[in-house]
């Protein structure tokens, strides 16, 4: 059999995904995330502002920027991490590291198949869960980005048409 007629065949390694442990506490998922939330926090306080009885602006944002972390921050970043995290394989594995359960060679590290068997969660802990919020609000920041990229083209085209810009 000739180099033109071999198969390439991907080895089947089973491996245990075990939860990503970033340094620095997330300080820099935070940075990375903060053009988001400072533009959801910014909309937030004006729109609380707007529908509050109270006129003092002061005491409107001392209320309001606890309630955007309790009600907007922790719920929608933690759940965006459990989604990305929840689909591996779909994501490239983003938030694991991959445990091979057999010996992989390092020249074939990037062409196996790892069949998961488990999965390991860090500790659950208060500031693993500000580490998880923060992580899942990169991932929310990500997919803004790519759906901006997805959408600007069209919006640009569709305003075109309609005549803005000539």
């Amino acid at each position: 059999m000739s180099n033109n007629e071999t198969q390439f065949v991907r080895r089947k390694v089973a491996a245990d995904l075990i939860e990503a442990t970033p340094g620095m506490g997330g300080l820099g998922h935070w940075l990375l995330a903060s053009p988001t939330l400072i533009f959801i926090l910014w909309l937030w306080v004006d729109i609380f502002q707007y529908w509050s009885p109270l006129s003092l602006r002061w005491l409107n944002l001392l209320i309001s920027v606890p309630l955007f972390v309790l009600v907007i921050v922790l719920p929608l970043g933690y759940l965006a991490h459990r989604l990305v995290l929840s689909l591996p394989r779909l994501l490239q594995h983003a938030g694991w590291d991959i445990q091979p359960l057999e010996t992989v060679r390092p020249e074939e590290m990037y062409t196996v198949r790892y069949l998961y068997q488990q999965r390991h969660w860090a500790p659950h802990t208060w500031p693993r869960l500000w580490l998880r919020v923060a992580q899942g609000w990169v991932y929310l920041e990500i997919l803004a980005i790519f759906a901006g990229a997805i959408l600007m083209p069209i919006i640009f085209f569709s305003a075109v048409d309609f005549g803005f810009g000539q």
